[in-house]
């Protein structure tokens, strides 16, 4: 018999979610989890993350903490009978949006009761409250679902113990690229029980409204945020360009947290929009000069980090070095997960949403993965020796998809730091213009 209640312990979830776990993991090359310390111990609360990667989203945040956590998303994933069971299972719960009809908005009422219910029992409760995905440094307005939740959950037992909404900030290395870095930031939590009794209000509209803007400044100081407007791309791209330009290292780079190089980001952006305050025409020139920089850089396939290189030839020949040593576990890895990148290429090729690639990319890894791997070791234990079967599924089997993806994208800097060695003009107008931002 199923459970009755969403946030029931399950036989069949505790077996798979560290599989989950384990594969979500490892579909990035670095994570981080910060901020832990700020998650509330005297009442339960709602995990509040900006939401730029899809599916991938709720999976770093369901890996980022070992707990139950219950989950809210769109209602229209939910109108197939079958589907809808699935994501009881794993515990995900439908949001009703306006957009969704009148008649449809009315079902949140027996989903709130839910989430109240899943609260109550110190269940953690995670909601994108900006209610759709979109792949970029900023946030979309915040919905009403979150703050109806937790103000539904104090109503009905915030006498006994308060309600928190925990903002989060997710940062991602590259949005698009597979095995990137992923950085969840736990903020300071907004207490909505001792929040609204400064309201002096009892009017749901009239409280909502005071927690949006908290909340919604809350979020935008967890990660590199800009505001939102047509110059977004065009202030990320600067963002880079300055961060790979000074003394620091740029995001990602081995040695630096990644925690550590989003508060760069945001120091940088925080000079980019106070000269855009002080020098608005200055900066309207400095942004165009980005856009046609980034739409050279992108036709040459030049990587941003390849533009503050030191010593180019030593940086070279070090790279050429390991890109030969690596070369005979790349074609192996290519060979022993040979079914598993053709599947994901495939995929990827086939979707427009460039956002849910990576997605796809995890669903070949835990999918075809689990099939795939286990018959290669189990064939390799019966073609050799136990202990170099047991050698070889640990060095080249097991990490061979992680691997693969990894050579090709140490290949794909590699050669972009050969090739901007011939772009001098590009190498100029990138020099010109952290000149000009500098001395604006």
């Amino acid at each position: 018999m199923g459970k009755e209640k969403i946030y029931e312990k399950d036989w069949l979830y505790d077996l798979l979610r560290p599989i989950v776990d384990w594969t979500v993991r490892h579909s990035y090359r670095r994570t981080e989890i910060h901020g832990q310390e700020n998650l509330p111990e005297d009442g339960p609360f709602i995990l509040a993350p900006n939401h730029c990667n899809t599916l991938m989203d709720a999976l770093v945040m369901l890996r980022a903490y070992k707990g139950s956590t219950v989950f809210g998303a769109r209602a229209d994933m939910f109108n197939n009978r079958f589907v809808a069971k699935i994501m009881f299972f794993l515990r995900i719960l439908p949001m009703v949006r306006q957009r969704d009809g009148l008649r449809n908005v009315l079902k949140n009422v027996q989903t709130q009761e839910m989430i109240v219910e899943t609260l109550e029992n110190d269940i953690r409760f995670c909601i994108f409250p900006e209610g759709r995905h979109r792949a970029e440094k900023s946030l979309l307005p915040l919905g009403k679902g979150v703050f109806r939740a937790a103000l539904a959950a104090n109503a009905r037992f915030g006498k006994e113990k308060p309600v928190y909404i925990v903002p989060v900030g997710l940062e991602y290395g590259d949005f698009f690229r597979y095995r990137s870095t992923s950085l969840v930031t736990y903020g300071k939590p907004i207490n909505v029980t001792e929040f609204i009794k400064g309201l002096d209000t009892e009017n749901e509209a009239q409280m909502i409204e005071p927690l949006r803007k908290e909340l919604s400044s809350r979020m935008a100081g967890l990660f590199s945020y800009i505001p939102d407007g047509e110059d977004l791309k065009a202030k990320w791209a600067l963002t880079r360009i300055l961060s790979a330009a000074s003394s620091e290292k740029p995001y990602g780079y081995c040695g630096t947290s990644l925690y550590d190089s989003m508060m760069q980001n945001r120091r940088i952006i925080a000079e980019i929009e106070d000269k855009c305050a002080r020098d608005p025409e200055g900066m309207k020139a400095i942004l165009e000069d980005v856009t046609e920089f980034e739409k050279y850089r992108k036709k040459d396939g030049i990587s941003i980090r390849s533009f503050h290189k030191r010593n180019e030839v030593c940086n070279i020949l070090l790279k050429s070095i390991a890109a030969l040593a690596g070369l005979p576990f790349f074609i192996s890895s290519a060979l022993l997960s040979l079914p598993m990148w053709v599947l994901e290429k495939f995929l990827r090729s086939r979707i427009k949403d460039k956002a849910f690639r990576n997605t796809a990319s995890l669903g070949v890894k835990l999918g075809l993965g689990l099939i795939w791997v286990p018959a290669v070791i189990i064939t390799t234990f019966c073609l050799l020796p136990w202990y170099i079967a047991l050698a070889a599924s640990l060095v080249l089997i097991i990490p061979s998809y992680s691997f693969f993806h990894d050579y090709i994208e140490g290949m794909r800097i590699f050669l972009s730091d050969i090739k901007i060695i011939r772009c001098k003009k590009l190498r100029k107008r990138y020099a010109s213009i952290t000149r000009d931002f500098n001395n604006l």
